[in-house]
């Protein structure tokens, strides 16, 4: 199993974890929660980056073919060498400038046991720059990058197909992951609220604009812009297309519903408008949607899209629950269960008591016996139900983490989703006591004056 381990990243003191299939983690805000899951993004994308590079080396290295890339790498340089360069870029675009970070931080990711790659900070004075960022790879990575130093091919319809399935084919095996990765934000709605100029100020930004973007906003978005035209016909046309699903219909409908549900309508890319589609056919722009609406649209959009696609897909979300009501909460928690139990990785950040809640129940729902199964069916829909074993839910707190899974019940500990309603019991307990107290001693008084007018 992956792990990830962090030493004095941002708010992260020390974390080091195995990284299952479902991953969920809670805590208070600027606990650390964001930090992990960009780390996650980061080494799991560097498979992606070595494949952008490798191609970028031989589009540059054949002039009368290529054209520059964004990814585009000097000429003559190997593919180690663009890797570690991009590598460090993409570090300082994620987690921000490294010279106010302490010098003993590192992270590190094992894919396998004898592939990881980890990011270090440097303190030779060779360099230039203080707290230069290292990159130490494995041996078998370094094999890998000297071996396939300018390996593929051009021709005059670009890259060689065949050079570049092969090419994958190795590097994902070193990796033991093919997994595409989609990173999706918290503050999602200022995005969505600039839909109608959001093409307009991407195309004017220069490079300079576009790289001061955090590299999981800037996938986000450039992602969105590339995906829209897909929802011209809206969810149900793009989940019944010719050859597009290999879905059963049952989950795709169970799908549809329950985004549908938290929507409260449908989502339509018309004209070069988004738009969402009311129950009696009318509809509103999205940018005069709801807040709620605004925040979860593209959430449903990527989850969906890529559920039909059945490509396999690393999904990271931060705060699916942002601006919903506690039972569109508990559906969308619901939707990010069924995609995962169709075959895709989630990683999760909340800080919701009613998603932690619901998790809670679909993790008891499967250890329900056989013989109620049919049943506990008609509670919750067994295509919902998440297995123990590939769930892991994590507690950040003072730059630590702590496993919250009870493994004697195989749910989150109670107490974890309890721990602010507890504080603000035992403040109500308080007041309530404090409110008997005073009415004792009123009472006395009153006794008091009484027997006073009496005397």
């Amino acid at each position: 199993m992956p792990k990830l381990i962090i030493n004095k990243l941002g708010p992260v003191e020390t974390c080091e974890l195995e990284c299952s299939k479902f991953m969920n983690f809670t805590g208070f805000q600027a606990s650390g929660k964001s930090t992990i899951a960009k780390a996650i993004y980061y080494f799991r994308t560097i498979k992606d980056d070595i494949i952008e590079l490798a191609k970028s080396q031989a589009l540059d290295a054949t002039p009368v073919y290529g054209v520059k890339s964004t990814l585009s790498i000097e000429h003559g340089i190997t593919l180690r060498k663009a890797l570690e360069n991009y590598l460090r870029e993409k570090f300082l675009r994620t987690f921000g400038s490294s010279w106010g970070m302490p010098n003993d931080m590192y992270m590190e990711y094992h894919f396998t046991k004898t592939c990881y790659v980890k990011i270090s900070l440097e303190n030779d004075s060779r360099y230039s720059t203080p707290n230069y960022i290292w990159i130490t790879m494995s041996n078998e990575l370094i094999r890998f990058l000297k071996a396939n130093n300018h390996t593929l091919s051009v021709t005059p319809l670009g890259i060689s197909e065949e050079d570049l399935r092969i090419f994958k084919k190795n590097l994902y095996e070193i990796f033991e992951d093919s997994c595409s990765v989609v990173y999706i934000p918290a503050g999602r709605s200022m995005i969505t609220l600039l839909s109608q100029q959001l093409s307009y100020i991407y195309a004017t930004m220069d490079d300079m604009q576009k790289r001061a973007l955090d590299t999981c906003t800037k996938d986000y978005l450039e992602r969105i812009l590339r995906l829209k035209p897909e929802f011209s016909e809206g969810l149900q046309s793009l989940a019944y297309s010719s050859g597009r699903s290999g879905l059963s219909p049952r989950l795709v409908a169970q799908a549809l519903d329950l985004t549908q549900k938290i929507l409260r309508g449908t989502y339509r890319y018309s004209n070069g408008e988004e738009q969402i589609v009311l129950e009696d056919g009318k509809y509103v722009k999205i940018n005069f949607s709801s807040s709620g609406q605004q925040e979860c649209v593209w959430i449903l959009n990527l989850l969906f899209y890529y559920l039909v696609q059945q490509k396999e897909i690393l999904f990271i979300i931060e705060e699916p629950e942002s601006h919903l009501f506690p039972k569109s909460q508990k559906y969308i928690t619901e939707l990010i269960a069924l995609v995962n139990n169709c075959g895709h990785s989630i990683v999760l950040t909340t800080h919701s008591p009613y998603v932690l809640g619901t998790l809670n129940n679909l993790l008891y729902a499967k250890t329900i016996s056989p013989q109620a199964r049919k049943e506990a069916n008609k509670i919750i829909r067994e295509s919902l139900w998440l297995d123990y074993n590939a769930f892991d839910s994590w507690f950040v707190k003072n730059g630590t983490i702590e496993n919250c899974m009870d493994a004697d019940i195989h749910m989150i500990q109670n107490e974890k989703i309890d721990e602010i309603s507890k504080v603000i019991n035992e403040d109500f307990e308080r007041l309530l006591e404090m409110k008997k107290n005073n009415r004792k001693t009123h009472s006395k008084s009153i006794e008091k004056s009484i027997v006073k007018s009496y005397d």
